[in-house]
């Protein structure tokens, strides 16, 4: 997406993972985006950088585990919070981004297969139960998106297949 300069380390972010540095030579990225979300989470204070790559929108009361701990909205979002936290990093200064939830799948599947949008609404009311609220997103949409972090800046940028990166 950027031109990965020498000494940067980039860190894919699978689906349901989640991944905190204080380093500030790593880039943290979430690649193929559809109806997942990728949230990113900064404090420049702290220089601490996070994401979670959210598949689903509810664990319904299952713990996370322990190989996916970003899976699910409610409990991706409780765990990258504790972890920022661990690493010194205070709520009321971090600053929140998201991308993904598109309906990769068509408006014609049903209300039922709106994984895209029942992601952003979950990622969005598990913020809200924190106190907290994205400072920019980008969902829906039908296409894929890649979201990058920088941990050096905070900067985020994201992209389509058929577009140039844009930062949020």
């Amino acid at each position: 997406m950027t031109a990965a300069a020498d000494g940067v380390r980039l860190v894919a972010v699978g689906i349901g993972q989640l991944e905190v540095t204080n380093e500030r030579s790593t880039v943290l990225v979430a690649y193929g985006l559809g109806s997942c979300v990728a949230v990113t989470a900064f404090d420049p204070m702290a220089r601490v950088a996070g994401m979670v790559h959210v598949l689903l929108p509810c664990s319904e009361g299952r713990a996370a585990s322990a190989s996916e701990p970003g899976r699910y909205a409610d409990t991706g979002i409780d765990e990258l919070l504790r972890r920022m936290s661990e690493l010194g990093a205070l709520r009321s200064r971090l600053v929140l981004k998201a991308a993904g939830g598109a309906s990769v799948l068509g408006a014609a599947n049903g209300e039922k297969f709106k994984i895209g949008e029942r992601n952003a609404e979950a990622i969005r009311e598990r913020l809200r139960h924190h106190g907290l609220r994205l400072a920019a997103e980008d969902f829906g949409g039908e296409s894929g998106r890649t979201m990058e972090l920088h941990s050096a800046t905070g900067r985020t940028f994201v992209r389509t297949a058929a577009a140039a990166p844009h930062e949020l």
